[in-house]
């Protein structure tokens, strides 16, 4: 059962990132795993992108029995994963706030995990398991990252464990208006590393807008790719923004689709990308104070809808200053 339900993570992650171009950035990173040297492997890292654990529940009696987490999808389907470990020990159940996540893994060990804790941005949770165990352990996901899986060992018990992580997302999203046609399927950039700015935006077209992708450049220096959003027609170009440099509003033309369109940042205008068609102009706009980090709207073979998610100019700078005092 537990690969059944392993190659269903696996299998849904393909078809969500399906929809775009996903970097090497974007694969979740890993702990340490403190424990025992038993038992077999198991990972969350094949989730898709955007979940986000819900609920936690822990088996616990002498020793840790198993672990187990509930995951919301980026479409509002729930998933529950594997249950790692075996079939003892009382059932406990740790709520995850829509705002928190875990970013540490604490306890005892000797050949199994005899007990744990778990850490989040917001609280600590009660301790489980036994009083055993030949050392403490701590596995942390660092300063800017939230986990976003667990990671480890397990048979009868739960053998050894860590956590699979991403860097934190910029949680102050809004979005504007969309302008253009009706068809597509809604879309929105809202799995933002905290401190990441937009370095690129790589726009494929022709007589439309067929694509639009965003690229961010994180506070170490990485860089992040978000999901691709249209079809995989047209010609590709580039608009790269300096470092000082951000997104304030977009203007085009459109009719059913994106004809045209046209980046306007705090410096600068992009050129023009895609046809000379279209029933009317356009214009959106970010709120003065904010500046754009991603884009949201509609589409389908085609870019149909754009508009512009934002977050405000003093949290996002505070965010990166907090990054880099913390390094």
């Amino acid at each position: 059962m537990n690969r059944l339900l392993h190659c269903t993570l696996i299998i849904m992650a393909l078809c969500l990132s399906a929809a775009g171009t996903v970097g090497i950035a974007q694969q979740p990173a890993t702990t340490i795993v403190s424990g025992g040297e038993g038992g077999t492997n198991f990972s969350d890292v094949d989730l898709p992108r955007g979940s986000r654990m819900i609920e936690v529940h822990v088996y616990a009696g002498k020793y840790v029995d198993a672990i187990q987490a509930l995951y919301l999808l980026p479409d509002g389907r729930r998933l529950m994963s594997p249950k790692y470990g075996g079939p003892g020990g009382d059932k406990n159940v740790f709520l995850i706030d829509s705002d928190e996540f875990i970013v540490a893994l604490s306890g005892r060990h000797g050949n199994y995990i005899d007990s744990i804790q778990i850490h989040t941005n917001k609280r600590t949770f009660p301790r489980l398991g036994g009083s055993g165990g030949s050392q403490d352990y701590r596995v942390d996901v660092g300063t800017g990252n939230q986990a976003v899986g667990f990671i480890g060992r397990a048979g009868k018990y739960l053998d050894a464990v860590g956590l699979a992580f991403v860097p934190q997302t910029i949680r102050q999203v809004k979005q504007t208006e969309f302008s253009g046609g009706r068809g597509g399927t809604e879309f929105s950039d809202k799995d933002i590393p905290v401190g990441a700015r937009i370095s690129e935006v790589r726009i494929r077209s022709g007589s439309y807008l067929d694509s639009i992708q965003t690229v961010y450049t994180l506070p170490d220096g990485r860089q992040y790719e978000g999901i691709r959003h249209g079809g995989n027609g047209g010609n590709l170009k580039v608009f790269k923004l300096d470092p000082d440099e951000y997104i304030v509003a977009i203007s085009g033309r459109h009719g059913n689709y994106i004809d045209s369109l046209v980046i306007h940042t705090n410096k600068r205008k992009s050129p023009a990308y895609g046809g000379r068609g279209g029933e009317q102009d356009f214009l959106v706009s970010v709120p003065s104070g904010n500046r754009g980090i991603g884009f949201s709207g509609k589409a389908g073979k085609y870019l149909d809808a754009i508009g512009i998610n934002y977050a405000p100019n003093s949290a996002l700078q505070q965010r990166r200053n907090r990054f880099r005092n913390w390094r």
